[in-house]
């Protein structure tokens, strides 16, 4: 993934919506890009604080950006288990499928 595509997808990363692949992308590059890093760091500081200012509650934006990139990342491996595990039932279900239709054919 590259700066600009990072970049458009804060928004989405900020409201949580993002889908498991384009996450993954998201959080990777994050992860390793020092100014995509900074870009959404101020992004989240405008959207998420000038909410909680609004709001009159006390927080801490650096503590909850990193605690939110923790929690999307657990969901994008869970996800990507949750994935294999579908691929896993439906390959035994074809496989049932075929034993039982060569069981009555034979």
């Amino acid at each position: 993934m590259d700066c600009k595509t990072a970049e458009k997808q804060i928004p989405d990363f900020i409201r949580g919506e993002m889908d498991t692949r384009p996450a993954e992308q998201f959080l990777a590059h994050v992860d390793g890009c020092p100014s995509c890093k900074e870009e959404l760091s101020i992004q989240f500081l405008v959207a998420v604080g000038l909410a909680r200012l609004e709001e009159g509650e006390a927080f801490h934006l650096n503590r909850e950006l990193t605690a939110r990139l923790e929690l999307a990342g657990r969901h994008v491996k869970i996800r990507k288990r949750l994935q294999w595990g579908l691929y896993f039932f439906q390959f035994f279900a074809v496989l049932t499928t075929i034993w039982v239709m060569a069981a009555i054919v034979f």
